[in-house]
């Protein structure tokens, strides 16, 4: 199931959240390369305000898939 991220001035409107761990939404690449750059700066250690379907989040940078080509973010908040 897909939802709506919202990062800043960023959109994503295909991210998904991980089924196995409801903590982890992935965030393919290919749809926003400009928020993947943005993505690929973030510390490990830093959260991040966001909203994901209208509520507000905190997320952080778990790792970068390069199977699959997206990004996994934790919910921490």
């Amino acid at each position: 199931m897909e939802h709506f991220i919202k990062i800043g001035s960023y959109e994503i409107i295909d991210a998904e959240i991980d089924g196995d761990n409801l903590e982890i939404v992935r965030i393919p690449c290919q749809t926003n390369p400009s928020l993947s750059y943005q993505l690929d700066g973030w510390d490990h250690d830093t959260s991040i305000p966001a909203w994901i379907d209208g509520e507000p989040v905190n997320l952080q940078i778990a790792h970068y898939d390069k199977q699959q080509d997206h990004w996994c973010v934790k919910i921490i908040s």
